[in-house]
């Protein structure tokens, strides 16, 4: 590239003191440095406004807003609309993020019809203390003769790295036009990531490396409750239908089978661990 374009990174906070100034710091230190650092508060009770007061402070990239609490899809939607970079990509203030995320996620957007980046995840299990790199395996490039819907549902029903909206960098005139869903807790991030692919048919780049540091089982989140309810991912199945439209094809219809029986799998899952 022979400029370097701002990004924006977005970080919805709410009562996360604990991990805040671990999460600030790996964005802050990152190698890539043109950066513009959104921090929504979504009505902390706890220090996590202060904190972030104390690092917005010190570094005039950070640009701090409070607002009442609305929940997470209403706090990213507020960042999206303060975003001035090129590029924009979220993060969770329970989460961090490796010294690199940002300067590997950018490189594929070299090339002109590279509308998404994705990267790995390294995934801790606070509760049991293990944790372990994921979707860091190599995946297929879509057929030529395969539907743009049947290869985003092949990527769905083959692997989890898709469903989230923070392992990923995003181009802001895309994503500009589009919000979260505020009516939706579960699986509100694959439905946004959805509907920005369904914004262009630019190409996905997979960055095989674990980038994104993923804390599961902090104290403020709700991923383990709500995913041992089957309702919840049948919205998001009915969902994902909407999305597919009227008409599918067999083998969009195939991999659509195949992600309905993954999500059963998952919610299973789910429920076993919420036992232990």
């Amino acid at each position: 590239m022979k400029t370097n374009p701002l990004v924006s990174i977005i970080i919805p906070v709410y009562n996360t003191a604990k991990y805040l100034p671990n999460c600030l710091n790996s964005i802050i230190n990152q190698s890539y440095c043109n950066l513009e650092i959104i921090i929504i508060d979504d009505g902390s009770t706890d220090d996590s406004y202060k904190i972030a007061k104390k690092y917005a402070s010190k570094d005039s990239r950070i640009k701090l807003v409070h607002q009442k609490n609305s929940g997470q899809s209403t706090a990213r939607n507020h960042g999206i609309k303060l975003a001035t970079g090129k590029y924009i990509s979220f993060i969770d203030s329970d989460d961090l993020i490796t010294k690199d995320f940002i300067e590997k996620l950018l490189k594929p957007f070299g090339a002109k019809d590279t509308i998404l980046s994705v990267c790995g995840i390294h995934y801790k299990r606070l509760r049991q203390a293990s944790a372990s790199d994921v979707y860091t395996a190599p995946i297929r490039n879509r057929h030529k003769s395969e539907s743009r819907k049947a290869y985003i549902l092949y990527l769905l029903a083959i692997d989890g790295r898709m469903y989230s909206s923070v392992n990923k960098l995003y181009k802001a005139n895309i994503i500009k036009s589009l919000s979260f869903d505020k009516n939706l807790n579960f699986a509100e991030d694959t439905k946004f990531v959805l509907d920005y692919l369904d914004q262009t048919q630019g190409k996905i780049s997979f960055i095989l490396e674990p980038l994104y540091i993923y804390n599961y089982g902090t104290e403020t989140s709700t991923m383990s409750s709500t995913a041992t309810v089957w309702q919840n991912w049948q919205t998001a199945y009915d969902n994902l239908k909407t999305w597919l439209g009227p008409s599918p094809t067999a083998k969009e219809k195939f991999w659509l089978h195949l992600v309905r029986l993954r999500w059963r799998i998952s919610c299973v899952r789910s429920k076993r661990r919420a036992k232990r």
